[in-house]
């Protein structure tokens, strides 16, 4: 009974892990998701040969059996983590980027809407104005758009394509923009365009916050590279030393 419970807590746990992976890929590569989605098994797939390979090397090399366990299951291992940590930290940077751009996107929206046009057509207004500088929000308003204009072969409401920008980017503050765009549009609110605004100015002063710290990080980063040039200064100054000991 024990071995059964773990067997299912095991798999659930990689269940839950590599759902996790695929959601953060779908948000990044977007319509690129499927043949991605195909790489990452065809990677998993060659890691087994890969590591018999490797092990069969190690073995006719004369290594130790350490050697060659450390070598089979380190190699295959580090080239799977290194992939998986890339999704993850490119997803992150995009999360990051759809915060930055979402204050200007609320601004432009009241501008349009304090103008007469209705909601939809404000949106697709604003996806045709949010250029390459806009960056990742840019690229997920106008696949919704798309969605529901039908030129990415779905005509799903517009309604249904921002709650599908919302699953997909899976930040709170797109959340929060989607929530006030389908409350107007399913009450009438005639309230959003200083709602946006309102949300506008709650985002630059998050965008300021996040500036801050991505700063703080870049700043952290620098230290690697002056603590890996004082240990190559500590190294060379210290085998002289060594060597002259140990001669």
């Amino acid at each position: 009974m024990g071995i059964t419970i773990l067997k299912r807590r095991k798999n659930g746990i990689l269940q839950n892990y590599n759902s996790g992976v695929l959601a953060k890929m779908k948000f990044l590569y977007g319509n690129r998701f499927e043949k991605k989605k195909a790489e990452r098994k065809r990677l998993l797939i060659i890691m087994l040969p890969a590591a018999v390979c490797i092990t069969a090397v190690a073995f006719f090399a004369g290594l130790k059996s350490v050697e060659i366990v450390a070598l089979s299951l380190g190699i295959p291992f580090g080239i799977i983590g290194f992939s998986e940590y890339s999704v993850f930290d490119k997803a992150k940077k995009k999360q990051r980027k759809l915060r930055l751009g979402l204050a200007d996107l609320a601004e432009r929206l009241a501008v349009l809407l304090d103008a007469g046009v209705n909601v939809w057509s404000a949106l697709v207004d604003v996806s045709s104005m949010m250029k390459e500088q806009d960056g990742a929000l840019g690229d997920e308003l106008r696949m919704a758009v798309n969605d529901y204009c039908g030129a990415n072969g779905y005509y799903y409401s517009p309604e249904e394509a921002l709650e599908n920008m919302a699953a997909r980017c899976g930040d709170a503050s797109v959340s929060t923009f989607v929530s006030l765009v389908l409350q107007n549009s399913r009450k009438g609110s005639t309230e959003l365009a200083s709602l946006l605004r309102l949300q506008a100015v709650n985002q630059r002063t998050e965008r300021k916050a996040l500036a801050k710290q991505m700063a703080d990080e870049a700043s952290t980063l620098m230290l690697i590279p002056s603590a890996m040039i004082l240990a190559a200064i500590l190294v060379l100054t210290a085998a002289p030393a060594v060597i002259g000991f140990m001669s």
